[in-house]
């Protein structure tokens, strides 16, 4: 009985001395430092294997128009080579003998815009003559008219659209499935850059096919040998901005069916990510440059605009706590309250990432790790973005700010399009600067009236 009522003692003191080394005894306490933050300038960002845009917008806050144009090449499966086409014996209708394509359409697919969807625009198409180089990084101030890749005496052909086509029954408009989009049609003659003429450009690519089987192997040869792809340019109109879905090039065709009977075809050439498709940005930068200059605020606008520099006080974070751990260190960055109803949409999502990786980081598509990096997103509650944690890039940027220069303790928040539309939503399968028309002035700057910006701590002291 003894025993059994010393065992049963319930007295817990010294419980937790007897499970843990006086070693691994720690204390929490927190303290909060002001954060400083600037407008900064950027003129071009990373374009290549970002979301296209096409149109022409005035901003709001800048009264300036904001024009975006865009190129793309066309996706060629290794596995559908032997398939693309039917033979060309099985083609009713030819000329001299040689299959034709009846009709060549290019469609531009709308995911979405903004503005005003009945606002008159036009575009112009222009063939390229020499493909885009494998490799290089492209960004926002783009030209390949400047760069010359534009084919001179190639395909040039103009548009007038609206977003809404009212052409189109409202019973296919009204569906679910429904893309607007854009057709140009390119059933004029065709003369390719050996002089040689063709029923239209469709009936070009056919008869390459062909005759060259071997260029249709990958997108590269596609590319190279016959489809260097299509300049598509915002040159009219105003009022509307649109997110490109995918462009199409299709070509139109009768062939003999199995049974004999003549039918309807048709192949259909993709542009997706896995080719060039860069956008070309244009804006008046001196009006940018009078924004970022406003010390009152810091923006965060895109394009190709304003992002917001941050410099952390990692110094003063530090200073007696050289041996602690940071258990946490928590910013906010609230916006101003937007009060105009034709105001720009804020950016949904921003990336954290220290200055020197500003450009690095997108160009070797990186993802936010949260150890260096990370996804910031707008609380529409609060109307702020929020990072809850970014302990290991304080204590990272500490460790090594004697070789990372005058910018050792500067981050940036650049905004950002996070996955595609038809990923998941719980996690980050890919980030890239953000190309959609967006703006948000956010509290600080060097004159701010209102609180001060400030990072929490948490220090874990060991004893």
């Amino acid at each position: 009985m003894a025993m059994t009522i010393s065992a049963c003692d319930e007295d817990t003191q010294g419980i937790g001395s007897s499970l843990t080394n006086d070693v691994d005894r720690f204390t929490l306490f927190n303290d909060t430092f002001k954060v400083s933050t600037r407008s900064i300038i950027v003129d071009s960002v990373l374009a290549k294997g970002s979301s296209c845009y096409l149109g022409c917008m005035k901003d709001p806050e800048t009264n300036d128009y904001v024009t975006s144009s865009y190129t793309t090449q066309f996706v060629m499966l290794e596995a559908l080579t032997n398939s693309l086409l039917p033979a060309e014996a099985n083609i009713v209708n030819t000329i001299d003998g040689e299959a034709i394509v009846d009709s060549c359409h290019l469609n531009i697919y709308i995911d979405s815009s903004i503005g005003d969807t009945l606002a008159p625009m036009k575009l112009t198409v222009y063939e390229l003559g020499t493909p885009a180089s494998e490799g290089k990084l492209y960004y926002s101030d783009f030209d390949p008219i400047e760069e010359q890749l534009v084919r001179l005496d190639g395909i040039k052909k103009t548009k007038n659209y609206t977003h809404v086509n009212y052409l189109l029954k409202d019973s296919l408009r009204n569906t679910t499935t429904y893309l607007p989009y854009i057709n140009v049609l390119l059933n004029e003659p065709y003369t390719d850059k050996n002089g040689k003429q063709y029923y239209n450009y469709g009936t070009y690519v056919m008869q390459m096919y062909y005759r060259h089987p071997e260029y249709f192997k990958n997108s590269y040869t596609f590319a190279k040998n016959v489809c260097p792809g299509f300049y598509i340019e915002s040159t009219g109109g105003s009022g509307i901005m649109s997110k490109i879905f995918t462009t199409e090039l299709i070509l139109y065709f009768q062939k003999k069916g199995d049974d004999g009977n003549v039918v309807s075809d048709k192949r259909i050439f993709s542009a997706t990510e896995e080719v060039l498709q860069t956008s070309n940005i244009t804006h008046n930068k001196k009006r940018i440059e009078q924004l970022a200059n406003d010390n009152t605020c810091t923006y965060l606008k895109t394009p190709a605009g304003i992002f917001t520099e941050v410099t952390l006080p990692i110094d003063d974070i530090m200073v007696g706590h050289e041996k602690d751990t940071i258990a946490s260190a928590q910013i906010t960055f609230p916006c101003y309250r937007k009060t105009d109803d034709n105001a720009l949409k804020a950016p949904s999502y921003l990336v954290m990432l220290p200055k020197a990786q500003l450009y690095t980081f997108f160009e070797n598509r990186e993802l936010p790790d949260s150890k260096m990096t990370f996804l910031g997103w707008l609380n529409g509650t609060d109307d702020a973005y929020e990072f809850s944690n970014i302990s290991t890039l304080v204590t990272s940027l500490y460790k090594d700010k004697a070789k990372n220069g005058a910018d050792w303790n500067k981050v940036v928040l650049v905004p950002i399009e996070r996955n595609s539309g038809v990923e998941s939503a719980t996690s980050t399968t890919k980030v890239s600067n953000l190309m959609s028309l967006t703006s948000t002035r956010l509290i600080g700057g060097s004159q701010n009236t209102h609180q001060p910006i400030t990072i929490s701590i948490i220090y874990s002291k060991s004893y």
